[in-house]
């Protein structure tokens, strides 16, 4: 059975991504593939490229900001995000998405157009940081005629993708939206809490369709408290170690045979 796997996006919520690999690979379960938007995209891009999730774990607790934020106050983004491309670029080794051992799709969105931008090949870093591009904060990626930036704007959530990858048995991850009571404090609070909210909109309009569906309550974290990665990972994980406690025996049967 081919089990594809759909990672979100959330910002620093997806670190609960991790989590979720976390469990899975407890139980032997092994996707054949993954499609990731945003955040999704980074750490599925990671993880397909051979990089274990307790690997992924350490490295997104100990890597700074710093590490991958570049203030570059152009006329188009707060950050250059050339810091987060080089970054990707080392940790995947430079490779191709075509390239990678576990087959592996990203959505951005080209704001020329108003549609999804799918990188199904060519270099990883790219695809990663095209996805990952928030308006306002991230420069966007040019591309030919095209103008790209964060996926979350047409498919948050791309169970969809797997669909063209042929699989047997959809899994989507959703770290959902945050909710807070208090009150933002920065432009890259405001900026990232209005796309929460434009966010939920679409996802009451075009609810999230896949055969196994783990959602992580990461809704108290900011999206932009990125120190707050060991704490969303234990959620992730503990969600998905209770959820497969009650995913039908047959069906988790099979999940576990996929080996």
């Amino acid at each position: 059975m081919k089990i594809g796997l759909a990672l979100g996006g959330g910002a620093a919520r997806g670190y609960a991504h991790i989590g979720v690999l976390k469990a899975l690979e407890r139980h032997g379960i092994k996707p054949d593939c993954v499609a990731g938007c945003s955040m999704g995209a980074l750490l599925g891009a990671i993880y397909c490229s051979g990089i274990s999730a307790s690997v992924l774990e350490q490295l997104a607790i100990n890597i700074s900001p710093r590490q991958w934020m570049d203030i570059s106050l152009s006329r188009t983004g707060i950050m250059s995000g050339k810091k987060l491309e080089s970054l990707i670029y080392t940790l995947t080794g430079g490779k191709n998405i075509e390239d990678l051992p576990i087959p592996f799709i990203a959505v951005a969105t080209d704001v020329m157009t108003s549609s999804p931008y799918i990188f199904k090949d060519g270099p990883i870093h790219t695809a990663v940081r095209a996805s990952t591009a928030i308006p306002g904060i991230f420069e966007p990626v040019s591309l030919g005629d095209r103008i790209l930036v964060d996926g979350g704007f047409v498919d948050n959530v791309p169970v969809d993708l797997l669909d063209e990858m042929e699989v047997d048995l959809t899994i989507a991850v959703d770290v959902g939206f945050s909710f807070t009571n208090s009150k933002p404090t920065n432009l890259f609070e405001i900026i990232l809490l209005s796309i929460d909210t434009m966010q939920k909109k679409l996802h009451e309009l075009n609810p999230i369709k896949a055969d196994l569906i783990i959602k992580p309550d990461v809704s108290a974290i900011r999206p932009n408290q990125f120190e707050k990665a060991a704490d969303c990972i234990k959620i992730g994980e503990e969600t998905t170690e209770d959820f497969l406690s009650k995913v039908d025996p047959a069906v988790f049967s099979l999940l576990e045979k996929n080996q």
